[in-house]
Order: C-alpha cells, then sequence, then structure tokens
C-alpha cells in the first residue's frame, strides 16, 4: 500500500477542451442566453485554474505578496486573499490587524505564527491553497493534520484524520490518540478510541503506551465477595472522577509521585483513606501506615477536601453511574478509552486527564481488621429443648457498625450506627431468656470496635 497521500480538492474539470468558438453560446433570434437576458456567454473553465497558477507561480517568484508569515527562523511569503480564503484562521487573523489598523496600511504585513507551527507542514498547506492539491508523505501526516487543525482548514485536516484511521495499527495507535487538538474532531476521537478499544491487548504491549506516565492507585475492599464482583470499567470510571474531583489542577507529575490507597464510601464515590476517620474498623495498620507516608508528601490540592464518608458495614459492588447533572461541555478531555484485567485484582486503564493520555495501574486490596471479632463456638440454644430453633428478640434501636463482646455468657453490644449518627447506646442480650435490656450509655460515641 503507498504511504503517501494525495488529495485533490473539488476544483472545476478544467481537462474539457475548449473548441471551436471556445464554448460561445450564441442566443437564437430573440432567445435569452442568461438571466440578464445576455445575448452572448462564455464560460471559461480552464481560468479558475490558470488564475490559481498564476498567483502560484507570483507567489514562488515573491511578487505582488502582501504578507510574511514568520514560522521559527523561516519565512513564508503569499497572498492575504488567497491564504484567507483557505483558512479561516488566518481570515480572522488578518481582518483584526485590519481594523486595529484602520485606514493605514503597509505593503507587506508580516505575522509571527506562535503555538507551534511546523514548517514543512505549514508550506504543505500553503501550495494546497494555491494549487488545490495536497501532497503529503504519510510519516508526514500527523504535522500536517495538526497545523490544519490550528488553521481551521477543517477539509484538509477531515483528509489527514481519514488517512490516520485506516492506517492504525497497535503501535502507532497512541501516538496518535495523543495528537494535540484531537479532542475537536469527535468523529476522528471514537474511531480511534474504537480501534483501541478493540485491539487493547496489543496495545497495551506497546512501548508508547508503557511509556506514558501512570497513575498507580490500589482500592481497599472488605470482603472478597466484593472483590470479584468488581468490573474493570466500573473501576476505572470511580478513579477517573476520583481524579477529576480532587487533582484536576495538579501538576501530572505530582500525581503519579506516589501509589494513592482508596475507599470506596457510601455515596460510592473513591475516597483518600489519608482521610479515614481515626478508630474505624477500616484504620488497620495498611491504612495507619499509608497516612503517615501521606503526610510527608504535602500536595497543595489535598487541602479544602470535603470529608469522606465513612463506609458501610454491608458488601458493596463497585459500580459506575452517572445520574448527577451534566457538566457542561469545555475543551478538557476527560474520558476512559480502554481497561482490561491484567491479573487477578489488577487492572489496567487507558484515560485522557485533561487532554493528557495517561495510564491507571489500580489493584484490589483485601483490607481485614487488625483484631477481628470473637466468633462464638456453640449456638444459642435452651437446656430442655436442645434442637429447637427460636426467633431471636429485636433490639431496642436500628444500628450497624457496633461493638460486640461476650459478658458472662451474654451478648453486650455497644454503639454503632443509625445511618449517619454515631451512637452511644449499649445493650446487652441473654440467650438464655431470649431478652434484651438496656444499659447506661458510654461516655462517648463509638462505631466498628472490638
Amino acid at each position: 500500500m503507498n504511504d503517501n497521500m494525495c488529495v485533490s480538492a473539488s476544483a472545476p474539470t478544467a481537462d474539457l477542451e475548449l473548441t471551436g468558438d471556445e464554448m460561445v453560446e450564441q442566443c437564437s433570434n430573440g432567445g435569452d442566453a442568461s438571466p440578464t437576458g445576455a445575448e452572448l456567454l462564455f464560460m471559461d473553465d480552464k481560468l479558475p485554474a490558470r488564475t490559481l497558477h498564476s498567483l502560484n507561480m507570483m507567489r514562488k517568484n515573491r511578487t505582488f505578496c502582501d504578507v510574511v508569515l514568520h514560522v521559527g527562523n523561516s519565512e513564508l511569503h503569499g497572498h492575504r486573499a488567497v491564504l484567507a480564503s483557505a483558512s479561516p484562521h488566518l481570515l480572522e487573523l488578518f481582518s483584526a490587524d485590519d481594523e486595529s489598523k484602520g485606514s493605514v496600511r503597509e505593503n507587506v504585513v508580516t505575522y509571527h505564527l506562535n503555538g507551534g507551527f511546523d514548517k514543512l507542514a505549514l508550506e504543505k498547506l500553503i501550495d494546497y491553497a494555491y494549487t488545490a492539491r495536497l501532497e503529503v508523505r504519510g510519516h508526514q501526516v500527523k504535522s500536517v493534520f495538526l497545523t490544519a487543525t490550528k488553521l481551521k482548514m477543517e477539509r484538509v485536516a477531515k483528509e489527514c484524520a481519514s488517512y490516520l484511521v485506516h492506517h492504525l495499527d497497535p503501535e502507532n495507535c497512541v501516538e496518535i490518540r495523543s495528537l494535540p487538538g484531537i479532542a475537536r474532531s469527535k468523529t476522528f476521537v471514537a474511531q480511534v478510541d474504537s480501534y483501541i478499544g478493540q485491539q487493547f491487548d496489543e496495545v497495551s504491549q506497546s512501548p508508547t503506551l508503557l511509556a506514558l506516565p501512570c497513575v498507580r492507585v490500589e482500592v481497599l475492599n472488605q470482603t472478597r465477595q466484593e472483590m470479584s464482583l468488581v468490573s474493570g470499567d466500573s473501576l476505572c470510571h470511580l478513579v477517573l472522577d476520583w481524579v477529576k474531583r480532587f487533582h484536576e489542577d495538579d501538576n501530572l507529575n505530582n500525581l503519579t509521585e506516589k501509589t494513592y490507597l482508596l475507599y470506596l464510601a457510601l455515596d460510592n464515590t473513591l475516597q483518600d483513606c489519608a482521610e479515614l476517620p481515626s478508630g474505624d474498623i477500616s484504620d488497620t495498620e495498611i491504612v495507619q501506615d499509608y497516612k503517615k507516608m501521606s503526610k510527608k508528601i504535602v500536595n497543595p490540592a489535598t487541602k479544602n477536601r470535603r470529608k469522606g464518608q465513612i463506609q458501610p458495614a454491608k458488601p458493596r459492588v463497585l459500580l459506575y453511574s452517572r445520574t448527577d447533572t451534566l457538566e457542561p461541555e469545555t475543551e478538557q478531555d476527560w474520558s476512559l478509552i480502554a481497561s482490561k484485567k491484567v491479573r487477578e485484582h489488577t487492572f489496567l486503564g487507558l484515560v485522557t486527564l485533561g487532554n493528557k493520555l495517561v495510564t491507571l495501574s489500580v489493584m484490589l486490596r483485601l483490607n481485614q481488621p487488625t483484631s477481628p471479632s470473637p466468633l462464638p463456638d456453640t449456638q444459642v440454644c435452651t437446656d430442655h429443648q436442645p434442637d429447637m430453633y427460636h426467633g431471636l428478640a429485636s433490639m431496642g434501636s436500628v444500628k450497624c457498625g457496633a461493638g460486640c463482646a461476650n459478658l458472662n455468657d451474654n451478648l453486650l453490644v455497644c454503639g454503632g450506627y443509625d445511618r449517619a449518627e454515631c451512637l452511644r447506646a449499649v445493650e446487652i442480650y441473654d440467650p438464655a431468656r431470649n431478652l434484651w435490656a438496656a444499659m447506661a450509655p458510654m461516655r462517648e460515641a463509638r462505631g466498628r470496635f472490638n
């Protein structure tokens, strides 16, 4: 397959040779040849091509050129009318300059193009403006696409995007997805993302992807059941939302300098374990060590965050659902492109963080309490009815996450949570009589302790 790209704009069909009187149409007696009533109509289909050719020759000879574009140390001469006709960006630039100067105009105007314009790509596009023909070698298509995007030359950018999509492979797709300004072309982005998603097993092994910045995250789980139900896409979406909430203004280097330890809060959002309340049942040695490490790395973005919510005691499933109001669209691109399960409880994701391509390394960890509550070795039963089951009496109040202990063969239940409220209540259960009795409350409210 030819690696070069050749595109011709929809120019007039100048291949038709003029014959005889060169397409002179004469009206019959009393007939009209045109809406104006002209009796002679002459259509010169070759004139547009000849005019462009003449203008191009004048440009190359710097004849009647009235604009100079500076790119780095290079100068590119041209005619403002021609360049403005091909590029809406240059039209805006030239028009703004004319308005600012009023009637005072220079014979030749010089513009310094900033923003990383590529000289060779700009030359290709200037040639296209004068010839309606674009000839680009395969390795230059990306730079021509970028320059055409900056100049708002949509037709050229669309042709370049089509060529790049047609030549996607696991080695170059990540580099193409990283092109600046690609987010402006929704169709182009969707096609590249679709290819990456379908070929992510191969793409994940490419040197380009492995060289991307990596955000490392570990997510705590209370049970192995939770870990077995986790979906890779949902997990990566939750991590992406966490990054956007708390690290949107962070430098990417700050975000990748450590491994973050997160937990799932009641509102189904991930929170940093550095903010987990002390004394919580999940505040294990793993979390305490992480808190100490986090204090050594001071990040301005960690200030002024809302306090994380206490995680529920029942098993949860990491689910991603966006039901809140949609934020207004911006040019910033925050999206999950693809994800895969690398090994058991470990996932790899490819995301965009504010138009920057980044990988996510997410690992699930089981967070077991340091001193689990003792479990009774014998079942509750009565002496006179050893083989009968009895319904247990209800507690005085609804609660979860309470502290439990064996006190003289009775079950002592202290504190806990009634929804968001931490309790001081104490109750004791007598299995012999199947009765709950209220006791004096604790001095302080506590929950999830042994």
